[in-house]
């Protein structure tokens, strides 16, 4: 199968398995960690702490986080779906770069260090566990089509769900701003309407996934 069409049959799947249940919401989990981790890391940058982070099984997640000032607030709530939206574009470049064990040995890392230092629901906890074990095992077996196949499909899920997620939220802002999540901070610390911001969101993930449509074609 030629690389661009298996490209697009990852997205094919990518698009439709959050339809089932459990396991279609399992992978999705993967975006939602980097979008937390993206409000956590903005933390710290700015001299802030990070007391928590959530993920649920519904696929949503939530980052405390404690700052000194409104414009740390800020910067901490904008980061998120960019810094998700970066990451799948990130995991394209190492799969192009031929540095799949590298994406997946990365993620697994990262998850690890988040359930390390932040990570303190039950859920959350168990998710790392076994997303850590499914990576273990290619590794252990050291199939290289496994794990290009395997990486692919983790920077498809990223980015695919990172567009569908900025799309919900742009629906929410309008239906309901005060349900908007980080639109919603956004709103209350800037007084700018949340849809403006969840525009800006989805425009930003869109820009993205024309860089990688560039980088791949």
């Amino acid at each position: 199968m030629s690389p661009n069409l298996t490209l697009l049959l990852f997205v094919a799947i990518a698009l439709l398995l959050p339809r089932i249940p459990v396991v279609g919401k399992f992978f999705n989990i993967i975006n939602t960690g980097l979008h937390e981790l993206g409000h956590a890391l903005m933390a710290l940058l700015l001299d802030g702490e990070v007391h928590k982070i959530e993920l649920f099984k519904d696929t949503s997640g939530a980052t405390v986080t404690q700052t000194k000032h409104k414009a740390a607030a800020f910067l901490i709530s904008l980061a998120g779906y960019p810094f998700a939206a970066s990451m799948g574009w990130f995991g394209f470049y190492l799969v192009q770069s031929g540095a799949a064990m590298g994406m997946v040995i990365g993620l697994s890392v990262l998850f690890l260090l988040m359930l390390l230092f932040w990570i303190r629901n039950w859920y959350g906890a168990l998710w790392v566990v076994l997303f850590t074990a499914i990576n273990a095992l290619l590794v252990y077996y050291h199939n290289s089509q496994y794990i290009q196949y395997a990486a692919m499909f983790y920077a498809v899920m990223i980015l695919t769900e990172s567009v569908v997620s900025s799309f919900v939220l742009v629906v929410l802002s309008f239906k309901d701003a005060s349900k908007a999540g980080d639109a919603t901070n956004l709103e209350n610390i800037t007084h700018v309407p949340a849809p403006i911001w969840a525009l800006l969101f989805l425009s930003y993930t869109l820009w993205v996934v024309y860089c990688v449509v560039m980088m791949v074609i």
